[in-house]
């Protein structure tokens, strides 16, 4: 099938170090045709970086290229809805980064865009293609663990310490919740697609380094149907330490990731008199980028539904939003 023109909104890291190796994998499949960025260094040296592609200073100006069938807006959050409603204005296709939107008003009126628009829509959350969490769904739905009854899930990050953590738009963000929400609608759409809606119960937060934003720190209690609770604790200023575990435990056994890392422990029969039993497996299928676009690329050129949809972005954002206003 015919490569897909592609324009890229945003030269920064997301569009450099995320979404530029997916697409180099994915040669075949698009061609990057113009960037865009609003200060020239970095629409230059993206462009330089894909080929000496065409650049803009201004997006819009990138709309009105001839033979530019498809976007991938990878800019602040607060200038999502305004680029995604000038992008399918102008008849293209939209991949947008994560989260849908800066607040649920922006929110609520682009999920009108699907009944306003004939264009394909796709939200990049990458957790809900990550192949480790989906390998966790088919361990859950096939019954190894029994039935699940709560997990615990802890990320422990040091985002003032690496070049995400260093962006001016995220250290002074216009949007609630900054890195909690930001990194928290992550966590959301993988416990959304293990265990289905959420209702936050509490929810805790703390500022440790205001530098980086108001709030950096949060422990989210939660329960979903078929009696699951859970734990999610997102703490991004702990300083010289980072660790990404997720345990879900069931009535015959748990599931448990580190790193890349699935452990399985079950019993064979009784748990009280069964032998134990212990898998490892370890998840080398990536992190959901290429298997994203590979998405967005089906449902432009194939008519296929797509998995990441602007109403499941909506439902991640109000969630991590509902209980940041608890």
């Amino acid at each position: 099938m015919e490569r897909i023109k592609l324009g890229i909104i945003g030269c920064g890291l997301a569009a450099k170090n995320l979404h530029y190796p997916a697409l180099k994998e994915l040669k075949d499949e698009f061609e990057i045709a113009a960037v865009s960025n609003h200060t020239e260094p970095k629409a230059k040296e993206f462009s330089s970086m894909v080929g000496g592609v065409p650049y803009f200073l201004d997006y819009k100006d990138l709309l009105k290229r001839k033979g530019i069938e498809a976007v991938d807006i990878a800019l602040p959050i607060d200038l999502n809805y305004q680029a995604t409603k000038d992008a399918l204005e102008a008849g293209k296709h939209v991949i947008l980064e994560k989260p849908l939107a800066a607040n649920l008003e922006d929110a609520k009126k682009m999920l009108e865009f699907p009944n306003k628009y004939k264009t394909v829509m796709l939200l990049a959350e990458n957790f809900r293609y990550k192949r480790l969490y989906n390998r966790i769904k088919e361990i859950i739905d096939d019954g190894s663990i029994g039935k699940p009854f709560t997990f615990v899930w802890y990320t422990f990050d040091h985002v003032h310490e690496n070049e995400y953590g260093q962006i001016g738009w995220r250290r002074q963000h216009q949007y609630k919740g900054g890195f909690i929400t930001d990194g928290g609608v992550h966590s959301i759409a993988a416990l959304r697609l293990l265990f289905g809606e959420i209702t936050p119960v509490s929810m805790i937060v703390q500022s440790i380094n205001p530098d980086i934003g108001k709030v950096d720190t949060c422990n989210l209690q939660m329960k979903f149907p078929n009696d699951v609770t859970g734990s999610l604790l997102l703490f991004f200023s702990t300083p010289y330490n980072y660790e990404n575990r997720l345990v879900i435990f069931g009535n015959k056994g748990s599931v448990a990731t580190d790193g890349d890392i699935i452990t399985l422990k079950t019993y064979s029969s009784n748990r009280l008199t069964g032998d134990k039993n212990e898998i490892k497996e370890e998840i080398k299928a990536g992190n959901g980028f290429k298997e994203e676009f590979e998405d967005f690329y089906s449902a432009i050129r194939k008519g296929t539904k797509i998995k990441s949809t602007f109403e499941e972005g909506y439902k991640d954002l109000k969630t991590i939003l509902d209980a940041l206003n608890m």
